[in-house]
């Protein structure tokens, strides 16, 4: 895994060179995530995804965009969000990149991404983008609930504060642990994994 901002130019080239045509690009939100979760908590899952996805895709990692279409306290509207996607995959395509991985890990990013995708793919030139969903099983739960408390749990549990869930919340909670967000973090990652390398 290589990261785009930690690059020389020359060594982004070199890579290129080499045939490393893939970058991952994470788009993560900064919202409410009821009391327990920091508000950023699906940008810190964007990184944590994103540098997964890269590693295994053996795929530059550009930096996560932390503001999404969420309507919190970092927002932009879709046709924003779909823009700027539009104009990041245009420079890396100029750059040498061959797939692009529009990474929505915040909901709420899907149908932009999935909108800057089909724009991008429109163009002319040999470089294509991708928005592949990660898989949240059957049963995530609610917003802020097990799925996402448990991958914190797992990853980043200092920024976990439980006590502090919503009171809507709290019932569900009570099955997030730190081993189902490995599992729930494994599952998401691979099925995205998977939709690229069907690309490459």
């Amino acid at each position: 895994m290589h990261e785009l901002e930690l690059l020389t130019a020359p060594a982004l080239r070199r890579l290129l060179d080499d045939g490393i045509g893939t970058v991952i690009v994470p788009f993560g939100s900064v919202e409410d995530q009821s009391g327990h979760l920091p508000m950023g908590a699906d940008s810190l899952l964007a990184d944590l995804v994103g540098r997964e996805v890269a590693a295994r895709l053996d795929a530059v990692l550009a930096p996560t965009i932390r503001v999404g279409t969420a309507g919190g306290a970092l927002s932009v509207a879709g046709e924003m969000l779909t823009d700027t996607a539009v104009a990041l995959a245009e420079t890396l395509a100029a750059a040498g990149f061959r797939l692009i991985v529009l990474l929505p890990i915040h909901g709420g990013n899907v149908e932009p991404l999935d909108v800057a995708v089909a724009r991008f793919n429109e163009r002319p030139g040999s470089a294509r983008a991708c928005a592949p969903r990660g898989d949240v099983g059957p049963d995530p739960g609610r917003h802020s609930g097990r799925w996402l408390t448990s991958v914190m749990l797992a990853f980043r549990p200092e920024v976990v504060d439980l006590p502090a869930a919503s009171t809507s919340l709290r019932a569900e909670l009570t099955e997030a642990d730190a081993q189902r967000g490995v599992t729930y973090f494994e599952r998401f990652v691979s099925s995205i994994v998977d939709a690229a390398k069907r690309l490459t």
